[in-house]
């Protein structure tokens, strides 16, 4: 069975990237349901998802083992656990929430994955897994997280750690594990924190755009549908699209300060303003992708500069609306 006909459990389906999924894989699957606690609501700015009659949302927190194996009723074929907390203020704020939501919720959605008798786990993972300094980085390289006295390494350590646990329980229960690590996504429904939607919802509304540090620090972009596509490509491709697999757009790199400029350009008269920085900072994060070319036959279409217009639109049509 692929997507066709299945039953798709989305964890933190009312996040960012889970609504995509769930407008992409709603036209195939025989269910999506979207499991989430609202912390990150992007489901309030998709009216068209709560009304469609193929996509089910439950309310509910991973760390309540009640309320994830109700998600969990009437049968489950694919899990797509995206439920996590996440931006880097988050981590200096709520550290050890982090660790518990992102390992402790991840155990009790595999424990009841193992249960119930899924045929494929999908684990959304994190370049930060890479540490300070991921340029050009595979599958199979070490991993570099960065000290245990900085906060910020508890959601790369977090995410390291489910990666484990999401490949182990498909070893031992006998389902199909995958994965995956989205370098950098963004697009329409961004809330919470990130560079792109930050910078979006200053420049409209008239204020300057923050660049911490000298804005040095690169990264490549990819736009949300192209990571859409990597995911329905690993669900079409269950039995050899197991393991880990770095997704992102290598084509698509830019300086966080080049960035800056960009949408400053797209919105005439937005300034710039430089501020120092007072945390661990990310230098690099650009993927190699080989991997998931040859398995997936996966290849980003979106450049920088439409999904930039793109997603600048999308929040000027949403100004206000969006937190």
């Amino acid at each position: 069975m692929g997507i066709d006909q299945s039953r798709i459990l989305i964890t933190g389906g009312a996040g960012f990237i889970g609504t995509h999924l769930a407008e992409r894989l709603s036209g195939q699957a025989k269910e999506v349901i979207l499991f989430d606690n609202g912390r990150r609501d992007s489901l309030s700015l998709a009216p068209h998802l709560r009304a469609h009659p193929r996509i089910k949302f439950i309310a509910g927190d991973t760390l309540d083992k009640s309320s994830v194996a109700a998600a969990f009723d009437g049968g489950i074929d694919i899990v797509l656990h995206l439920a996590a907390i996440a931006g880097v203020s988050s981590y200096y704020q709520e550290p050890l929430k982090t660790l518990q939501v992102n390992i402790l919720g991840t155990v009790n959605v595999l424990d009841e994955a193992a249960r119930r008798g899924i045929a494929h786990f999908v684990d959304f993972s994190t370049s930060e897994i890479f540490g300070s300094d991921a340029m050009w980085v595979t599958e199979e390289m070490p991993c570099g997280i960065g000290a245990s006295s900085e906060r910020r390494w508890v959601y790369a350590t977090s995410k390291l750690a489910t990666e484990h646990f999401s490949l182990r329980y498909g070893e031992t229960h006998g389902f199909a594990a995958t994965v995956v690590r989205p370098f950098n996504i963004y697009g329409p429904r961004q809330t919470g924190e990130g560079a792109i939607s930050n910078f979006c919802r200053a420049a409209l509304e008239g204020k300057p755009l923050k660049v911490y540090g000298d804005g040095s620090p690169v990264r490549a972009w990819c736009y949300v549908s192209d990571t859409v596509d990597a995911i329905e490509r690993i669900l079409q491709r269950r039995e050899q699209a197991t393991g880990v697999f770095n997704i992102g757009n290598p084509r698509e790199i830019e300086t966080t300060l080049g960035l800056a400029r960009r949408i400053a350009r797209l919105v005439p008269g937005t300034s710039i303003e430089f501020e120092a920085v007072s945390r661990a900072e990310v230098r690099a994060r650009v993927p190699v992708i080989e991997r998931a070319r040859t398995i997936l036959g996966y290849e980003p279409k979106v450049d920088l500069e439409q999904g930039l217009n793109s997603t600048l639109q999308w929040f000027s049509q949403a100004k206000g609306a969006v937190r």
